[in-house]
């Protein structure tokens, strides 16, 4: 047998009538048998408290505070996982995965893919559509390309939300950019630079104090060379004293010298001062200059380096809503090849799918007919998906163009309904059997486990159901509680329950039928009892080939 896991074993303790019993599992078939009473239901729940089911603590044993439930599965690979329950009798519970703290969602999700379980009490995988369309992509070969496509929808999916999100943020910032624009124009304009401002604050400061030193000059000019200055006075004064009075050498002399040094003072100050027009265009151009440094330092922050941040900023923006737009058409690039992709995988699923479920269904009718169920019908139909999106027009979900549905009737000339809505819990369980029978090599996923599979069977149904139970677990674990000598003789593993009296208090215990006299002796009972019994239980035995 190859499967790729199954449950190994299972420890419960107070548990109920349950004070503290262990269970080993084998591959094959593993039949659970007991009276009425003795404790087998007991057992379900302790595999529905394993694999993440409601805690109650009425299951609490009385006398004890807390109940547990261990369960070891293992896979293929031989990893195991190891889930541990545990409840209180004020109904609290705690799970451990592989001896970790862990949530019931998570136990749940870890043992999707081990456990089915078919109990009135149980809602089984069975009747999501999710499950449904697994066992068609099974049956019909389709579970690689699946895997291929749903990595590429997710990508997809990813994808189309960045793009969403990215377009979103550049409308967002779509007026924005008008400002930026104009920013950006102001500043170029300017080209501000720190130097620069520097530079035309110091060069502002020497042309006023160039402005200062013409004043002064234009001042001594006026005194020196002006009407009745004092160079024309010197003069006058001088030819006076060279006339009237050349004996005064000395004093002509000096005079002559401070007429000199104030024609040279007068000359010299003439050459140091710039043309008027020069000195206004310059302070013009700086003042202009400056002006526009000012204006785009009072809009941006008040200083000038906030200004200058201003300016890196309005280009780093800019930039970033160009990059935002080659990144849109880079990704609607992607999503267009992603998509072509996409579309083409799920018509390869469809067709598959298509003829795979045809198949599949006409499969299960022949397991139903085989169950003894020869009026029984399963159709299976490609539906709507459920969480589709729309690409390129088409609706595609995470699986694919389409979800699986599965239609049962137990009767001739019952018309068929959904498989959650009309189908019994015996039907269920018959249906799940066939479904393993159809699918025998191809799907071995999960261990099923039965609990009511013979209700109300007997004579052929019952040598029939213990027939495909045998076939069916050649390719996988199924675990069946059973009241049939028929389904026990087929056993790889059986397992019996009993309830005795300890201190006053009900105890089921558990016990593995290794010998070919205690199965025999426990389908004796299970046929009624008798010699006739017991010789049948031999016969049974002998045609299962005594796998004890």
């Amino acid at each position: 047998m190859n499967c790729t896991g199954m449950l190994r074993s299972i420890v419960l303790r107070n548990l109920a009538t349950i004070s503290d019993t262990s269970m080993e599992f084998s591959e094959g078939l593993n039949v659970i048998t007991g009276e009425t009473g003795s404790g087998k239901s007991i057992l379900v729940d302790g595999l529905m408290l394993a694999t993440g089911k409601r805690a109650d603590r009425s299951l609490v044993r009385p006398g004890t505070r807390t109940a547990s439930v261990e369960a070891v599965f293992l896979r293929s690979s031989g990893e195991e996982t190891t889930v541990r329950r545990e409840i209180n009798v004020q109904g609290r519970s705690r799970v451990f995965l592989n001896d970790s703290l862990s949530s019931l969602e998570e136990v749940r999700e870890t043992l999707d893919d081990f456990v089915e379980l078919y109990s009135q009490r149980s809602t089984p995988a069975l009747l999501k559509r999710a499950r449904q369309l697994e066992l068609v992509d099974r049956f019909s070969g389709a579970m690689k390309l699946r895997e291929r496509y749903e990595e590429h929808f997710t990508r997809y999916r990813n994808l189309k939300k960045e793009l969403e999100e990215t377009q979103a943020h550049l409308s967002e910032r779509h007026g924005s950019r008008e400002i930026l624009l104009h920013e950006r124009s102001l500043f170029q304009e300017l080209n501000p630079e720190q130097d620069d401002f520097l530079n035309l604050t110091r060069q502002e400061k020497e042309l006023e104090h160039a402005e200062e030193l013409a004043g002064l000059f234009v001042s001594c000019s006026e005194v020196l060379e002006g009407h009745g200055g004092i160079r024309s006075q010197l003069s006058g004064l001088l030819s006076r004293l060279r006339r009237d009075a050349p004996e005064l050498e000395d004093i002509i002399e000096l005079l002559e010298q401070a007429e000199i040094s104030t024609a040279e003072a007068s000359s010299l100050m003439s050459r140091k001062l710039s043309p008027e027009e020069e000195l206004a265009g310059r302070k013009s151009e700086i003042t202009a200059r400056l002006d526009s440094y000012h204006s785009l330092i009072s809009r941006f922050g008040g200083t000038l380096d906030s200004m200058l941040q201003a300016c890196l900023s309005v280009e780093e923006r800019l930039q970033e809503l160009e990059d935002t737009e080659n990144r849109i058409i880079k990704l609607e690039k992607q999503l267009s090849e992603l998509s072509s992709r996409l579309l083409e995988m799920a018509g390869e699923l469809t067709a598959l799918r298509t003829a795979g479920s045809a198949e599949l269904a006409v499969g299960v009718k022949k397991g139903l007919s085989e169950l003894n169920l020869p009026g029984g019908s399963f159709r299976i139909e490609l539906v709507k998906p459920a969480g589709a999106i729309s690409v390129e027009g088409s609706e595609l979900s995470a699986s694919g163009a389409e979800g699986a549905a599965f239609f049962f009737s137990a009767n001739t000339g019952m018309p068929e309904g959904p498989l959650d809505t009309v189908a019994s819990g015996g039907e269920l369980s018959r249906v799940a059997l066939a479904l393993a029978l159809a699918l025998a090599g191809r799907d071995s996923s999960s261990t099923l486990i039965f609990d009511e599979i013979d209700s109300g069977t007997g004579g052929e149904t019952a040598h029939m159901l213990a027939e495909c139970l045998r076939k069916a677990s050649r390719s996988r674990q199924i675990i069946v509680i059973s009241h049939l000598a028929q389904i026990a003789a087929e056993a790889f593993c059986h397992l019996a329950v009993e309830k005795n009296q300890a201190g006053g208090m009900p105890v089921t215990v558990v016990t593995r039928l290794e010998s070919r006299e205690k199965r025999q002796k426990e389908l004796a009972r299970l046929l009624g009892g008798g010699a006739g019994a017991d010789e049948h239980a031999s016969q049974l035995l002998g045609a299962s080939g005594d796998k004890g």
